[in-house]
């Protein structure tokens, strides 16, 4: 069986990345499909492996000024050459959904999300664009989006990344997702005997993970705060530090145990579709105060209904002040955070554990796949044999017409359709 993993592009290693590199563990035979790409920038598990980028993964800088190109985007997508494999699985936060596969082959989309500045967020990009770029921005997006909603329908097989992005899934493509959440290495985690008295934060520098607020907070409680992470809101965030808070910039893997493993608490107010980082943290023990909403309200556990212990707090909104409410409340109950629970609540979400799951999930729909496909068969026949003997049945259910907003809407009486239902089940199984 060929099987092709897919991915957008490999720019830095981040959650996306991680997660194609364990679909790499899971399905050892697979090649690897992208668009861009820079071998360096490879996860480990893809190096060495048949590794293919599109046709202008050649051209220099590509890495400055890649997303700008999102009205090409679509067609670059449709011409990623997957002829011959039998399954292929994308890993999609944009527009790798889209790719062409053959007609008897098995398309699963893991989706971390839909395409945030198309959907939920498009308006917010709107605003943030300089006036010039607003026009292009504008109907550049509004032909992806209908590009995007329609390749959605191509896939054979969704997986949401967490409960709040199968939300998101439904809403926008409407496809039904189960839930498997993305990999993280809890393995590697340790509970210290002491920790320090920091706060830290981990992850890219940029202005939707909002270390702004964290900054803030921190500079006016006069608390201790690490920054770990380098990224566009470098200097921004520096100049409005106060003495309290410390820029490490990007601190490399096998440095960041320790500062995980001796913080006080992590520090999160992004609104994140999943959320690693705080994952990564509490394998270590630490606990977390977080921004109360999106995939923190699925890692970070509080008030547990089975009375489980916590293994951190959330603020409710994103501002400087809940921030310092959040802190100040965790403070007040520091001594009951016990850190053997709490890393013991993060080992649901190890990297094992993804990979079995996935595994399992894609063999159990190319078997599904292929026992379906001659059954379709059987019940076309039958459907097309039996719809002229319905079809009268179907006439009498229709009690009213009426317009609605210049639309004709058929109205039928329960109890007509009901038994128009059971006329269908009957010859289909017939």
């Amino acid at each position: 069986m060929r099987i092709a993993l897919v991915h957008p592009w490999f720019l830095a290693m981040g959650g996306a990345e991680a997660t194609v590199d364990a679909l790499a563990v899971a399905f050892p035979e697979a090649d690897i499909r992208c668009l861009l790409f820079q071998p360096e920038q490879l996860p480990a598990h893809l190096r060495g492996k048949d590794v293919r980028g599109s046709g202008i993964n050649w051209l220099p800088g590509k890495f400055h000024w890649y997303r700008q190109l999102l009205p090409y985007w679509p067609s670059a997508v449709e011409m990623v050459d997957l002829r011959g494999y039998d399954l292929v699985v994308t890993s999609d936060s944009s527009i790798m959904k889209g790719v062409d596969t053959d007609q008897d082959a098995v398309h699963i989309c893991y989706c971390h999300t839909p395409m945030r500045c198309l959907w939920d967020l498009h308006l917010e990009f709107y605003k943030n664009m300089p006036g010039l770029l607003r026009p292009v921005f504008r109907y550049g997006t509004h032909y992806v989006r209908g590009w995007d909603f329609q390749a959605a329908q191509r896939v054979d097989h969704f997986v949401a990344n967490s409960r709040y992005v199968q939300r998101r899934i439904q809403k926008y493509y409407r496809r039904e997702s189960p839930v498997i959440y993305p990999p993280v290495d809890t393995g590697k985690g340790y509970v210290s005997k002491n920790h320090d008295d920091y706060y830290l934060w981990v992850g890219r520098l940029t202005a939707t993970k909002r270390v702004d607020l964290l900054v803030s907070a921190c500079t006016r409680l006069g608390r201790r705060l690490v920054v770990a992470g380098a990224g566009r809101e470098y200097k921004r965030l520096k100049a409005m530090a106060g003495p309290t808070v410390e820029f490490l910039g990007r601190v490399p893997g096998d440095q960041l145990p320790d500062f995980y493993a001796n913080c006080r608490a992590l520090l999160f107010a992004a609104d994140e579709d999943f959320g690693i980082v705080p994952v990564e943290a509490q394998s270590y023990g630490r606990p977390v105060i977080a921004y109360g909403h999106g995939g923190s309200l699925e890692t970070v556990r509080v008030n547990d209904l089975a009375g489980r212990p916590d293994t951190g707090r959330f603020f409710a909104e994103q501002t400087v002040e809940s921030v310092m409410d959040g802190i100040n409340r965790f403070e007040r109950d520091e001594y009951r955070f016990e850190p053997i629970a709490i890393r013991r609540h993060s080992l649901q979400f190890d990297t094992a554990i993804f990979i079995k799951k996935i595994r399992r999930f894609a063999d159990a729909a190319m078997n599904r796949d292929r026992l379906h496909e001659p059954v379709k068969q059987v019940y076309r026949s039958r459907f097309n044999a039996v719809s002229a003997a319905v079809t009268p049945l179907g006439n009498a259910a229709l009690n009213t017409s009426t317009k609605t907003n210049g639309a004709r809407e058929i109205v039928a009486l329960p109890g007509v359709r009901r038994n128009f239902r059971s006329s269908i089940a009957m010859h289909m199984s017939g």
